[in-house]
């Protein structure tokens, strides 16, 4: 719709005084039209946007670069529990427990993420246990 010789009409409004209410009613378009034209003609970029998007950004770096640090550390100690001669199963439920992902667990099983979620997560086996 818009095109160069509606930019420089609306422009030329808004440089005589008129409102951009007044130029919507003129150019036959909406009082929001006209404005958000004018603004990204005008390369405006409020800064509430921009600090707004900054701080999302970095929050979600820094949850993202915390969460890989917690599961390296619990991928660590999930290596060093099989070393230890932990039982396959019992590792992988005590690594879900303290947060690592499916994909993680899977990797180091080197089993699927699907499968590292029904070993994790099932239950112990009643018949297994001594009464």
């Amino acid at each position: 719709m818009w095109n160069a010789r509606l930019d420089a009409k609306l422009l030329k409004l808004k440089r005589d005084g008129l409102s951009f209410a007044e130029i919507g009613e003129r150019m036959g378009i909406t009082r929001n039209a006209a404005l958000g034209r004018f603004q990204r003609l005008n390369g405006v970029v409020f800064p509430s946007q921009l600090e707004r998007r900054q701080s999302r950004e970095a929050a979600a770096r820094l949850k993202k670069e915390t969460r890989l640090r917690k599961e390296s550390e619990i991928v660590r100690k999930m290596k060093a529990a099989i070393a230890a001669g932990t039982d396959r199963t019992k590792a992988m439920s005590q690594a879900y427990a303290a947060g690592a992902s499916f994909r993680a667990i899977g990797e180091v099983f080197g089993v699927s993420r699907e499968r590292a979620y029904q070993i994790a997560t099932a239950a112990p086996d009643k018949r297994s246990r001594k009464s």
